[in-house]
């Protein structure tokens, strides 16, 4: 009786664990994420295969080998993985990631995604692309894979995608940063949004022209051929110091055969590849501009930039 007891005891805590929490709106804890996979029936006959897999810190480097760094560096928190079959022997595998906050939800989705794939009105925001299907909203991402390109595959992977975002009930918004980036001529699927040097990286290799310390940065493409950057840092002191860094090891490298100062806020350098970049600062920001771009041009982007961040 006692030990029946106890167990009673420990389900009616759990219970009241997760009732809190969900009126707390606070994060949901590990087990709690298979709650927004989709049950028998609700996902026509895709049903789960197997048991769920769950990874929590610094577990994640057991299920995802060499790439873990890039999901804690936006803010990874827990994920839980799940399979789905069909009647037919279709598979698709569904990753649900419970990340720090929306804009760490958000900017994983940007790091998964590419100008390629094709948008789709599910979450907060989702692509679709090959036999992918990524979304987020709040602070989850949603991840399914299947393993084909057939087009059962591509409608399983969509009809589970909206069974997962009906359960959902969260809300969150893109990264302030995001939105400063200029609208003429943007490409939107070619946004990334990163939180450290990996994101960076992965939108771009700077090599030289690494740039160091920021709180968070934005990037998109443009329809024209070049790229714009933005970069936010915690003040002005840390900004203007990675700036004069930038400009000190374009001027001193090699690799970067033209170097020239407009003035102390602005210098541009063309590398060996032909690339042109062009670099300014505006209090704690530093913006970039890279590729088939001129120096007028630059400057319009610039201005564009500051009058969206304001004094």
């Amino acid at each position: 009786m006692k030990i029946r007891a106890f167990f009673l005891h420990s389900r009616v805590l759990c219970c009241l664990c997760f009732f809190l929490s969900t009126a707390l709106g606070l994060p949901a804890v590990q087990g709690m994420l298979i709650q927004y996979l989709p049950n028998r029936g609700e996902a026509g006959d895709w049903i789960r295969e197997g048991e769920p897999q769950h990874f929590e810190g610094e577990a994640l480097y057991e299920y995802i080998d060499g790439g873990a760094e890039i999901y804690h560096e936006y803010g990874f928190k827990r994920v839980t993985v799940q399979d789905f079959v069909n009647r037919t022997g279709k598979s698709v595998s569904v990753e649900v990631f419970e990340m720090t906050n929306s804009e760490s939800a958000y900017g994983i989705f940007t790091f998964k995604t590419h100008k390629a794939g094709r948008k789709v009105s599910i979450g907060a925001d989702a692509q679709l692309a090959d036999y992918y299907l990524n979304f987020w909203k709040g602070n989850i991402l949603v991840t399914l894979t299947g393993f084909d390109e057939t087009s059962e595959t591509r409608d399983g992977l969509l009809l589970l995608a909206q069974v997962i975002d009906t359960k959902l009930d969260l809300s969150g918004k893109r990264p302030w940063i995001v939105s400063y980036l200029p609208r003429e001529n943007f490409m939107s699927q070619s946004v990334k949004y990163f939180k450290g040097i990996l994101g960076l990286r992965n939108s771009h290799p700077f090599f030289v022209l690494n740039i160091w310390g920021f709180e968070e940065g934005a990037k998109a493409d443009y329809a024209k051929g070049y790229s714009v950057f933005i970069f936010r840092f915690k003040d002005s002191d840390r900004s203007f110091g990675q700036y004069g860094q930038l400009k000190k090891r374009s001027a001193e490298h090699p690799e970067y055969k033209v170097h020239k100062t407009a003035n102390k806020e602005i210098f541009t350098a063309l590398d060996n590849r032909e690339r042109r970049f062009f670099v300014s600062i505006h209090r704690a920001s530093i913006f970039l501009v890279l590729g088939d771009i001129d120096h007028i041009q630059a400057l319009e982007i610039f201005q564009k930039i500051q009058e969206e961040i304001g004094d």
